[in-house]
């Protein structure tokens, strides 16, 4: 019983003695942890300071480089908004002289000054002004659009601008064959009109040529005409090219009307290089009549020279004589000393 007791008590004291070392230890152990923790903790502090320092830095700075993008995107966006506006305005601009160009072609005396400017153009891109004239009077003051100067001769041109029922044939969306053949009749007597229209210009004896020139600014009916076709409706236009032929009218368009100027205005120019070759020719042969004239002068006076060369020098010869006869009156005393050079017949090459 005692050995039980005294084994207990040595455990109890083995205990305390191992809790007070384990405490004495805990103590030392966590004094030693605070002051690492502190440490650590002023590192981290120190750390966190110089940290949020740079990254306030970096985030001012990205801050900052925002706001100059934002700011060139701005201006950008403005420039880009200016130039849409300006592109509208121009878009405005455009639909005004749509609209202006549409009230010129809905009304046929319009229509038929821009064909004027668009004919009078042509002719100054491809003529030279002395070539042509705008706006010819005839004698009994009728009035043709246009002329073209051939030497003694003028080619008549008419502008004719007929757009009311070819626009109908072109809008049509009719079937019925009747309506179709009526707006075909009159498209054609429209064009008929137009037609002996022009070819009341023609007037050999004011000069003009035995044709003249019908000119449609619209290449697109032009077009038509000759592909018998007229929006969706066919035509027959072997009538209208007939019946043009037989008023000796040539019916043209910007398109065919140009390479015939060039045509035109070419052979103008190897009639005016043959004329200054005929010109050329005439000068020539006067030069040529001139040199025979000079020549035949200038023979005669060779002639009359040799003659008075002659003559001047049988003189001299008559005139030593004398000298001689002195000498022989006045026995040798007296010498008149007569001297004479003698010239030489001047030649004249046959």
């Amino acid at each position: 019983m005692e050995t039980i007791i005294s084994v207990i008590a040595l455990l109890v004291v083995s205990f305390i003695g191992l809790y007070m070392l384990i405490k004495n230890q805990i103590d030392n152990n966590s004094n030693k942890t605070q002051e690492q923790m502190e440490l650590k903790l002023n590192a981290f502090v120190e750390s966190f300071k110089l940290t949020s320092a740079e990254n306030m830095a970096k985030q001012l700075k990205e801050s900052k480089d925002d706001k100059d993008k934002m700011t060139e995107t701005l201006t950008n966006l403005t420039k880009e908004l200016e130039k849409i506006k300006g592109t509208n305005d121009q878009v405005l601009t455009f639909a005004n002289q749509m609209k202006t160009l549409e009230k010129i072609l809905g009304n046929q005396k319009q229509r038929g000054i821009l064909g004027e400017i668009q004919l009078e153009n042509l002719l100054a891109n491809v003529l030279p002004p002395e070539l042509f004239e705008m706006q010819y009077s005839f004698n009994n003051n009728e009035i043709v659009d246009a002329i073209i100067k051939v030497g003694e001769y003028i080619i008549p041109i008419d502008a004719k601008f007929s757009l009311d029922n070819y626009n109908k044939m072109i809008e049509t969306e009719e079937i019925d064959n009747e309506k179709i053949n009526a707006l075909e009749k009159k498209f054609k007597s429209d064009i008929k009109s137009r037609i002996d229209e022009t070819s009341k210009y023609i007037r050999p004896n004011e000069g003009t040529v035995d044709y003249a020139y019908m000119f449609i600014p619209a290449d697109g009916l032009y077009q038509d005409l000759l592909n018998n076709k007229v929006g969706a409706l066919k035509i027959n236009q072997r009538d209208l090219v007939s019946y043009a032929y037989q008023k000796k009218v040539m019916i043209v368009s910007p398109m065919s009307l140009f390479p015939m100027l060039q045509v035109t205005n070419k052979a103008l120019n190897n009639m005016k290089v043959e004329e200054s070759i005929s010109e050329i020719q005439m000068n020539i042969e006067k030069l040529g009549n001139h040199l025979k004239a000079y020549v035949s002068y200038h023979e005669k006076l060779g002639n009359s020279l040799g003659a008075v060369v002659n003559h001047y020098n049988n003189s001299s010869k008559e005139f030593k004589k004398i000298d001689k006869d002195v000498t022989k009156l006045s026995s040798g005393d007296t010498e008149i000393g007569i001297t004479s050079d003698t010239l030489e017949r001047p030649l004249v090459e046959e």
